[in-house]
């Protein structure tokens, strides 16, 4: 009883720095706190977005500049990997499948991604739910895009409509591609992650549009799916998605 007496008078003889004791302290556990918050929910929206991906592949750049743009197309890398890389990745033992991502163009404001049919069979995002339709198919022809349910809505497009993109990732572009416009051939079911606000075109048209051979591709790319054209993007960001 001694001892807390004491206390009690020595606090009470101390009242400014005890009371600024116990602010600092109830700051630090709000930090401590709020940091541990936003690390879970960081965490929870990663899960989310993409799930059942043990490597995400791209040229030499930041790691953070990497996950942002190949899966939250947040900015974009600085560098592309090319075509010959992609193979000899894929072709590793213990890697299962790879999905080859180039990014890099838009549609008002939207990311446009070149990819071929293995991203639909394979990504995964909440637990492992693959991607589904809720009108149409995926692509099988060169000049043909796959939407997001983000961009069909608001945007008012049904299938078989036409959609031009623009090089470049801002709202604004000054080069649009309107001599190869995409018809719109199926539209996701939403997921909640930025795979809504994503248009999704074959691989090789990412080359047609800027200044490949178009005709040359439309046979190869009879089922969107071609794996051995050249791949070295202008100024476009190629990333792979790698399942062990």
């Amino acid at each position: 009883m001694l001892l807390i007496k004491l206390a009690t008078k020595s606090l009470l003889n101390r009242k400014a720095s005890a009371l600024l004791t116990l602010f600092t302290i109830a700051i630090s556990v709000m930090l401590l706190m709020s940091i541990e918050r936003v690390r879970v929910d960081a965490k929870s929206s990663f899960s989310n977005t993409i799930s059942g991906t043990d490597l995400i592949v791209g040229a030499r750049t930041g790691d953070i500049q990497l996950l942002l743009s190949s899966v939250f197309r947040i900015g974009h890398a600085n560098n592309g990997v090319s075509w010959k890389s992609y193979q000899y990745i894929s072709g590793q033992r213990g890697v299962k499948w790879a999905i080859p991502m180039s990014l890099g163009d838009s549609h008002k404001g939207l990311a446009v991604l070149g990819t071929n049919k293995d991203y639909f069979e394979h990504y995964r995002f909440a637990k492992k739910q693959p991607l589904s339709f809720s009108q149409g198919h995926e692509f099988n022809h060169l000049f043909e895009v796959v939407l997001g349910a983000e961009v069909a809505n608001p945007l008012g497009y049904q299938l078989g409509d036409e959609v031009v993109i623009a090089h470049g990732m801002g709202n604004t572009s000054f080069h649009n591609h309107d001599d190869n416009p995409f018809k719109v051939v199926g539209i996701l079911k939403p997921t909640g992650t930025p795979v809504d606000k994503t248009l999704h075109i074959p691989l090789a048209a990412i080359d047609a549009i800027h200044g490949g051979h178009a005709h040359q591709h439309e046979a190869a790319q009879a089922d969107a799916n071609d794996h051995d054209h050249d791949h070295d993007h202008d100024q476009h960001d190629d990333v792979d998605l790698v399942g062990t």
